[in-house]
C-alpha cells in the first residue's frame, strides 16, 4: 500500500483558516454569552412575574380558605388561568386536601407533589421540573397565613415554553449572524492574509538564494511593522554572511577552521596581530620514514603520508587544538591558540595519546593487509610563545614562536618510537592526570641548559 506523503497547505491557506477558525470561535462565544444571558433574564423575568401572580392569588384567597368559601378559590383560579402561560393553579388546606383547582377533577383529593421537589415551607419556594410532557414547569409555593396561622398552601405552575421559544428564536438568528459573519471573515481572512504573506514568501525565495549560495540577495522592506522589521534582520543578515564569506575565501590560507573562526568573530580586523599566550605545543614525527620512503613505491610512500596526516587532524580536532604545520612527515599542534582553553596542557597530553592509539589500530590494519608499519614519537612542551601571523600580502599563516616550540621540537627528536616525551614545566600541570616516568635531565639541541625530562605512559586511573 503506498504511502500517503503529508499534507502541505500554502501559508496563505494557513492564515485564512487560522483567522476563518478565531472569528468562528468569536462569533460562537458572542452567541453562546448572548444566549444564556438572555436566558437568564428571560427566567428571571418569568419568575417575577410568576411571584407577583402567587402572591395575588394568596392575597385573595387565604381569607376564603378560612371562611370555606371554595366558589371564591375557583373563581380566582378561573380568572388567573387566563393566563396561557399558567400550567396550574391549586389550593390547599391545612390537611394537604384540594380545596380549589385548576383541574376540577382533583378537587377533594390529597395533592399529590410531583416526584423531587422539595415540601412547601414557611416562605415563598421557587421550583422547577419537567411535567409529563417533558414540558419545563416553574413551580412556586406559597404558604397561607391568616393572622398568623397557616391556612394552607398555594401552588401555582408556570410554563417556561415561551422562555424555550424566545431561545430557539435567538438561536436562529445567532446562527444565521453566524454564517454570515462566517462568510465575511472567510473572505477578509484570504485577503488578509494575501496581504501577510506576500512579504512572507518573498523572504522564502531570498532562503532558498542564500542556502544556494548567494549572498548577494536583498529584500525590499515594503513596511514598518513586524515583517518590515524581520525583512531588515534578513538583509542585515544576508550582509553579514556576504561579508563572512569573503573573509572565509581570503583566509583558505590558514590551515585550522579555528582560525577563520577566531577572525569572523571581528571581521573588520582581518589579520590575528602577535600576542602573548601560554599554550602547549605538540611535535609528533615518523620514526625511520627515510629509509621506509627509499624501499617503498612513491604511490605508497604518498599513501602513507595521507593516512598519518588523517589520523593526526582528526585527533587534533577531536581535543580542539590547532594543526599548524605539516613538516613532511612530521605535525605541530597547538593547543591554547588562537582559542585559548585554560586546560590546553591537558588536552595536548589527551591528544598524544590518542595519535598513539590510533597509530596502533593503523598499524594492525596495515600488518593485515601486509603492509609496512611505522611508530611515531612525540614531544611536548608548554610555554609563553607569541602568537600571531607571519608572511606577506599574498602568503600568510597563523603560527607561534617561542622557546616552547623549539623546546617541543627537540623533545620530539628526542622521542624513541612510541614514546611521549615532556618537559618539567609541562608535567607540573598535568602531573594529576597522567602516569609518568622521570628520565632525569637531557641536553637538548639548541639550549645551554639541561632539561628535565618526563616519559608519558598513560592517565592515571580515577580513585
Amino acid at each position: 500500500m503506498p504511502r500517503l506523503g503529508r499534507l502541505h497547505l500554502p501559508l496563505k491557506v494557513k492564515l485564512g483558516l487560522l483567522i476563518t477558525g478565531l472569528v468562528v470561535i468569536a462569533v460562537l462565544l458572542v452567541s453562546v454569552f448572548l444566549l444564556r444571558t438572555q436566558q437568564s433574564t428571560l427566567t428571571e423575568a418569568v419568575t417575577k412575574r410568576g411571584l407577583t401572580i402567587a402572591t395575588n392569588l394568596a392575597a385573595g384567597g387565604k381569607s376564603a380558605l378560612v371562611a370555606s368559601d371554595d366558589l371564591t378559590l375557583n373563581i380566582l383560579i378561573k380568572e388567573a388561568m387566563e393566563d396561557r402561560e399558567l400550567v396550574y393553579v391549586v389550593f390547599v388546606d391545612e390537611e394537604n386536601v384540594v380545596r380549589a383547582h385548576s383541574d376540577l377533577a382533583m378537587i377533594g383529593r390529597p395533592l399529590a407533589r410531583p416526584a423531587g421537589l422539595a415540601e412547601p415551607t414557611s416562605d415563598l419556594l421557587v421550583q422547577s421540573y419537567r411535567g409529563d410532557g417533558r414540558q419545563e414547569i416553574l413551580d412556586i409555593s406559597s404558604p397561607l397565613l391568616f393572622s398568623g396561622t397557616p391556612v394552607g398552601t398555594l401552588y401555582v405552575g408556570f410554563s417556561k415554553q415561551a422562555i424555550a421559544d424566545a431561545l430557539a428564536q435567538a438561536r436562529n438568528q445567532a446562527a444565521i449572524v453566524t454564517a454570515l459573519m462566517i462568510v465575511v471573515g472567510v473572505a477578509g481572512a484570504a485577503a488578509l492574509a494575501s496581504v501577510m504573506s506576500r512579504p512572507i514568501f518573498r523572504l522564502v525565495n531570498a532562503t532558498r538564494a542564500i542556502a544556494e549560495g548567494d549572498f548577494s540577495v536583498e529584500v525590499p522592506v515594503a513596511s514598518r511593522d513586524e515583517l518590515g522589521m524581520l525583512t531588515e534582520s534578513f538583509n542585515r543578515m544576508a550582509r553579514n554572511l556576504r561579508e563572512k564569506e569573503m573573509i572565509k575565501r581570503a583566509f583558505t590560507r590558514y590551515v585550522a577552521r579555528e582560525v577563520v573562526e577566531e577572525i569572523l568573530k571581528d571581521p573588520e580586523h582581518l589579520v590575528l596581530s602577535g600576542e602573548r599566550r601560554e599554550v602547549t605545543v605538540l611535535f609528533c614525527d615518523i620514526r625511520g620514514f627515510t629509509p621506509m620512503a627509499e624501499r617503498l613505491a612513491p604511490e605508497e610512500v604518498v599513501r602513507v603520508l595521507n593516512d598519518f596526516y588523517t589520523l593526526m587532524i582528526e585527533t587534533t580536532f577531536k581535543h580542539d587544538g590547532t594543526l599548524d604545520k605539516f613538516l613532511g612527515d612530521a605535525v605541530m599542534a597547538v593547543f591554547g591558540a588562537p582559542i585559548p582553553f585554560p586546560d590546553h596542557a591537558a588536552r595536548s597530553i589527551r591528544t598524544a595519546l590518542d595519535m598513539q592509539a590510533g597509530i596502533k589500530a593503523l598499524n594492525e590494519r596495515r600488518m593485515a593487509a601486509g603492509l609496512d608499519t611505522f611508530e611515531v614519537g612525540i614531544g611536548l612542551s608548554l610555554g609563553e610563545v607569541v602568537a600571531g601571523t607571519v608572511g606577506t600580502e599574498e602568503r600568510m599563516e597563523y603560527t607561534v614562536i617561542g622557546d616552547s616550540v623549539n623546546l617541543a621540537a627537540r623533545l620530539q627528536a628526542e622521542a624513541k618510537a612510541g614514546t611521549i616525551l615532556i618537559s618539567r614545566r609541562t608535567y607540573e600541570r598535568v602531573q594529576d592526570l597522567v602516569e609518568a616516568l622521570a628520565l632525569g635531565v637531557l641536553k637538548v639541541k639548541g639550549k645551554e641548559e639541561q632539561v628535565e625530562v618526563y616519559q608519558v605512559t598513560g592517565l592515571k586511573t580515577p580513585a
